[in-house]
């Protein structure tokens, strides 16, 4: 299984975690607040798990206090391809990699079937190594959601000065802060550990780059309401990873921005397995 992390765009959210896939990474989101209010992102971006009772500043790892602007570099997202994946595929994806019964087998099953090569590679992308980046974004041992894709796309701005592009640049210089100076993320305490770290970059380090992100509410921007309420405005994983695989990967009938993931979803659980 693969672990899942929502970045938020402009509400809190709670990280979700997964046993790790041995196949790979990808980058998706969950959340565990109450999404209609949001909250202000510098202090609220990516509170812990209901379950912890940890300090932003605490665990064995901290920020860096400067990082290289230069690789703080827009990755575009890939040309939305509704024909990519199934609903029964993108299901499938669910619930081998990150779902309650997700397993490596499961996953890497899914991942080396040969009818699944092209839903696969639309929903999931490298950091730092795709050209191009789809529904989810793998960095290190955790995945997620495309937010910043999928802005960019429902916005009709795939530039680099685009409101997505501003939001893609608080998690690279999330990972320029955090990646080196944490533990390898392979189980909760280390994904728990991480997600302080950047919470806390997101004071300090990353704090211009959490200033200059878009008001996706303010209905003066082009697709905005569209761009918030199908890429921000989610409440859990599975909502974020069937949101995404929707507007990357899939033209078949979810509910994206509301509930997103709910007519494709079975037993999808939205709160993670106790263990690895």
């Amino acid at each position: 299984m693969r672990k899942g992390l929502a970045i938020g765009f402009t509400v809190p959210f709670a990280v979700v975690m997964f046993a790790a896939c041995n196949s790979g990474d990808n980058n998706g989101s969950d959340a565990s607040t109450d999404a209609t209010n949001p909250t202000d992102v510098v202090t609220e971006k990516k509170p812990l798990p209901e379950s912890s009772t940890s300090d932003v500043n605490t665990g064995t790892c901290s920020p860096s206090t400067t990082i290289d602007t230069s690789q703080v570099t827009w990755v575009a997202p890939i040309t939305p391809n509704a024909n990519a994946c199934s609903a029964t595929q993108v299901q499938a994806l669910y619930d081998g990699c990150f779902g309650t019964n997700a397993s490596s087998t499961a996953c890497n099953g899914f991942i080396n079937t040969s009818a699944n090569t092209t839903c696969y590679a639309c929903m999931v992308s490298t950091y730092g190594k795709s050209t191009s980046y789809g529904a989810l974004v793998q960095i290190g041992g955790v995945d997620y959601a495309n937010i910043a894709g999928c802005i960019a796309v429902l916005t009709g701005d795939t530039s680099s000065t685009g409101c997505g592009a501003k939001d893609q640049a608080v998690t690279d210089c999330e990972t320029l802060a955090c990646e080196d100076n944490c533990p390898e993320v392979t189980d909760n305490t280390s994904f728990e550990e991480y997600t302080n770290c950047t919470q806390a970059a997101d004071q300090g380090v990353c704090a211009s780059y959490i200033s200059a992100e878009c008001d996706l509410q303010d209905a003066g921007l082009d697709g905005a309401a569209s761009a918030y309420a199908t890429c921000v405005n989610q409440s859990s994983f599975e909502n974020y990873y069937f949101a995404m695989a929707t507007v990357f990967c899939g033209n078949y009938a979810v509910d994206a921005g509301t509930d997103a993931g709910t007519d494709a979803e079975t037993d999808a659980a939205e709160d993670a397995p106790d263990g690895d």
